[in-house]
């Protein structure tokens, strides 16, 4: 893509993860519970399942995909700059790995209060390491040369924009809640939405769009980023730095790791494990942990290829819950009845059949159209197949399936669910 295209397509994927980080957060305000718990009430008590358990893969995934990105990030920082002294790539990695993992693990076994201080902190600490590193590599930015990239396929505008929405928007949409709910009921619920969309939209907006025009200006920072981003941004920094880059990779990653298990753990109790949420988050830890040792130490080769397609894979139905679920939230008139969402037998019923079959309709539709080149995900893509549509065309490449599944979500409550929201609210007790 060209500059203009990369920057179209990063403001778009940050603009549609304002639909479901704004109303999960909004949720969690209505209710004071995890938003997993809060999607009873769209998909039933025991219906809820089928979401929490995609919520909870997704969680473990992408914790152990930030948990194995930092430390084989300080590893490669540390052997580049010779700071590793005896124990090597593969020392300093294991190292990493544990360390990180214990005190994330501590933090978010805490509780709230730990990790609104620690989460403070870790913002704070990365957002200065973060602007220094675009002060000492602002040199490399050459304007006049990322406007001479020519325009490529405006079809990959819709790649780009699927793959910045998944990283994202969905990535956290199961956990928008989990912290929201801490807020005082009396405070603006569009203020809060909007302080949480931004809050994760802009920053991702600046650094993806900053690696884009660092991309653009040089074709060797630009080959270097899709080989080994790490090693060449150091390359482009100065010998004394590489402390600092750690700390600034290192504390942006931990704090998501933190939310990973802290949101995972609701996950887990969301299904119907009936263990304390401390525990829940020792068990998430203990299969999150293991993942980040079978990434790191058993895959080989198309590390990539497998982040990329198994966040979309991912992102399918995240998006076409996300989309049924925030539809539901703008539907909503009353804040939700608390004791409903966490025993059977009150407002909401067991299984919201219409909201359940419609997630796994659209998840299919969703699926047929997206691609995917790891081996274990290639049956995905039947529905280009079925339009004739090659599958290694660029319209196949877009993954459009994941912005069918959340459009097809937000679409079903306002066509069948209103009246079945409306009679939820009239069984609850007047305000």
């Amino acid at each position: 893509m060209s500059l203009r295209q990369s920057i179209v397509a990063i403001l778009a994927g940050v603009a549609i993860s304002f639909i479901p980080l704004g109303l999960s957060t909004l949720a969690g305000k209505r209710s004071g519970q995890p938003t997993m718990v809060v999607s009873r009430a769209t998909f039933g008590l025991i219906g809820n399942v089928i979401p929490s358990i995609v919520a909870l893969i997704t969680r473990l995934f992408w914790g152990a995909v930030l948990l194995w990105v930092l430390a084989s990030s300080v590893a490669v920082v540390l052997v580049g700059a010779q700071l590793d002294g005896s124990l090597g790539e593969r020392g300093v990695l294991l190292v990493s790995l544990a360390g990180a993992f214990l005190i994330a693990v501590l933090v978010a076994f805490a509780g709230y209060p730990m990790i609104a201080r620690i989460q403070l902190v870790l913002s704070l600490t990365s957002g200065i390491l973060i602007v220094g590193l675009i002060a000492m590599t602002y040199k490399y930015i050459d304007i006049p040369q990322a406007l001479t990239v020519a325009d490529g396929p405006w079809l990959l505008t819709i790649t780009g924009a699927v793959l910045v929405f998944s990283f994202v928007g969905l990535v956290w949409a199961n956990s928008g809640a989990d912290l929201a709910r801490y807020q005082r009921p009396e405070t603006s619920g569009a203020t809060s939405m909007l302080w949480a969309t931004f809050g994760t939209a802009l920053p991702s907006f600046l650094l993806i769009g900053y690696g884009a025009l660092l991309a653009a200006s040089d074709k060797g920072i630009a080959s270097g980023f899709l080989l080994s981003p790490l090693d060449t941004l150091a390359l482009m920094l100065p010998s004394w730095y590489p402390v600092p880059l750690i700390a600034a990779t290192a504390l942006s990653l931990l704090s998501g790791i933190i939310l990973s298990l802290y949101s995972g753990g609701f996950a887990l109790q969301a299904i119907g494990v009936r263990v304390k949420r401390q525990w829940s988050i020792v068990i998430v830890g203990v299969l999150l942990g293991g993942l980040a040792l079978l990434l790191g130490f058993g895959v080989t080769g198309g590390i990539n290829e497998l982040f990329r397609d198994a966040a979309t894979t991912l992102a399918v139905p995240t998006a076409a819950w996300a989309g049924i679920f925030a539809a539901e939230t703008m539907i909503r008139n009353r804040r939700f009845e608390g004791q409903s969402l966490v025993r059977r037998g009150g407002v909401y019923a067991d299984v919201r059949w219409v909201n359940l079959i419609g997630l796994v309709l659209f998840s299919a539709v969703g699926y047929g159209l997206t691609t995917a080149t790891i081996s274990w995900l290639t049956w995905q893509g039947y529905g280009f197949t079925l339009l004739g549509i090659p599958l290694d065309s660029d319209l196949a490449g877009t993954d459009l399936g994941v912005l069918a599944a959340l459009v097809l979500g937000l679409l079903l409550p306002i066509v069948a669910g209103i009246p079945a929201v409306r009679k939820q609210e009239a069984m609850r007790a007047p305000e």
